[in-house]
């Protein structure tokens, strides 16, 4: 039997506002709810986080500010926060995380990517569309 990643909410009001649809788009506007919807229903289809890895789409990395913290794109718009649940964590020998042994994780946030730090290229694009 194929085990999959579980995942719980760091509380109530993150688990119903990525879980109801209704919620979700009002919260997070349509293009990052329809991401989030699809980016849940990956991990939950997931046997290990290493088949994250695999979608190039979700770019599941390390959070440079927080060691502990994983970051899974939804898009340029926004990112999902997630933490392993085991305390340690597994690790590989050189001490990075074990990503194929992560099988519990919590949702602990969905990050909107402030203004400020999307690429360049975005920002002159949404300059000249509102001029």
């Amino acid at each position: 039997m194929r085990r999959q990643v579980e995942f719980s909410f760091l509380d109530v009001e993150l688990a119903r506002s990525c879980n109801d649809d209704a919620m979700r788009e009002h919260r997070y506007g349509a293009v990052v709810a329809a991401v989030l919807r699809r980016r849940l229903a990956e991990i939950d289809a997931a046997a290990h986080l290493a088949d994250l890895e695999r979608l190039p789409a979700a770019r599941l990395r390390p959070c440079l500010d927080d060691p502990g913290l994983l970051l899974v794109s939804l898009g340029p718009l926004a990112d999902l926060h997630l933490r392993p649940r085991a305390d340690p964590p597994p690790r590989l020998p050189d001490g990075t995380l074990d990503y194929a042994d992560v099988r519990v994780v919590i949702v602990t946030d969905v990050q909107l990517v402030p203004t400020a730090s999307r690429t360049r290229p975005a920002l002159l694009r949404a300059r000249r569309e509102a001029s």
